[in-house]
């Protein structure tokens, strides 16, 4: 094992030294669909709680919040575009697609955080009763299969309810590189992707068929969320000879009000029906979308951005906990508007703060690691 370790870090030592891929706007859009995330999980995504409060604009404002929790989608496109990016390049640049190399890469970006928020989970669930983390949810998400079990019975209880999607992620990570290794032609990719689209939709409407109807069945199941990842892989293989980064701002602008809208009217008409396991989830993925060519190639990125996209998979694994910890430290319900503002505030602050400490002192060592195993060079840790 020694051995083949040794031989591996000598064979990448041979590997000319190419210029990075890194498209920092992307960092930017990392942290815009964690906010996004983070609004949903904040404010109340039903409009009759803002009526029965007497809170103006509560359709709107239900409507902002359940079109905050499709930053997912836009992770999951953002994910698939990069990862087919990167997979294009190795097999352009060295002729091959080097599969050890992509894992090893892989366990190094997502194992450490994604094991640390387990461990977080299972010792919640002993220290507070209102935290519910089961040995049976421990052995799914440990199997890197927690949206499946999410899907069959329901999130656990738990301030790492989010780590769905990290399993979810990780089954592409698993099968997609094979795919984009073995197949000759990139445009083959695009088929294949309209494929994903066709089984999301038939997946979608199976379950909601023959499922219980619940949100988590379908939210969370892997074949029925196949379709920001399609438009992810769609965009990867245009955007390598068609797609001009040298847009108007105006354009920009355009593409990025289109994908706010797309969502504001999904998240409004959000609902467990058939027209809208057809049209809801399809038109969520699009606008994803069109957010995210509105800022690929974006010239100008601000430092802060930039790093708050470095550190969003911390924000995102954290945040639900930062928001218990700082309900606990303003000892319990914030239902005045001044408590919930002191809340909501704290939390970030404290989103934050957890993110940064665990990617300066647990993240970065085993990126410094995963940078010997890259054929492409990415962005810098």
């Amino acid at each position: 094992m020694a051995t083949a370790a040794l031989l591996e870090t000598q064979r990448l030592a041979l590997v000319p030294k190419r210029q990075r891929f890194y498209r920092p706007e992307l960092d930017c859009l990392r942290f815009f669909a964690f906010l996004g995330v983070f609004v949903f999980h904040t404010f109340p995504p039903e409009s009759g709680y803002y009526a029965a409060r007497h809170i103006p604009g509560g359709v709107l404002l239900a409507s902002i919040s359940r079109a905050g929790s499709f930053g997912v989608d836009l992770f999951f496109l953002l994910s698939a575009y990069l990862i087919t990016e990167l997979l294009l390049r190795e097999k352009v640049e060295h002729g091959q697609v080097h599969l050890r190399s992509f894992y090893v890469r892989r366990i190094l970006r997502i194992w450490p955080l994604y094991f640390l928020g387990i461990g977080i989970a299972v010792g919640l669930s002993y220290a507070d009763q209102t935290q519910k983390f089961s040995l049976t949810y421990v052995a799914a998400f440990l199997l890197l299969s927690g949206n499946w079990l999410t899907s069959l019975v329901g999130f656990p209880g738990s301030v790492m309810n989010p780590l769905w999607s990290v399993s979810f992620e990780e089954q592409f990570y698993l099968l997609w590189p094979n795919v984009v290794a073995r197949v000759r032609r990139a445009r083959s990719l695009i088929a294949i992707s309209s494929f994903f689209i066709f089984i999301a939709a038939l997946a979608r409407l199976t379950l909601l068929k023959y499922g219980r109807h619940s949100e988590a069945i379908v939210t969370t199941n892997t074949l029925s969320r196949l379709d920001p990842l399609a438009l992810g892989i769609i965009i990867a293989v245009v955007a390598r000879q068609r797609f001009n980064f040298a847009m108007h701002y105006l354009h920009r602008a355009a593409l990025l009000v289109l994908g706010g809208v797309l969502w504001l009217i999904a998240g409004h008409f959000f609902a467990l029906t058939p027209s809208f396991m057809l049209i809801g989830y399809p038109s969520i993925a699009l606008g994803a979308c069109c957010i995210f060519a509105s800022a690929l190639g974006f010239p100008k990125t601000p430092a802060c951005l930039r790093y708050l996209g470095k550190i969003s998979y911390g924000l995102y694994v954290f945040h639900l906990l930062a928001l218990y910890a700082s309900e606990k430290m303003m000892g319990g319900a914030t239902r005045t508007p001044e408590k919930f503002a002191t809340w909501w505030i704290l939390g970030f602050v404290l989103t934050l703060a957890m993110a940064a400490l665990s990617y300066q002192f647990l993240e970065s060592p085993f990126l410094r690691m995963k940078e010997r195993f890259a054929f492409v060079k990415s962005r810098p840790v």
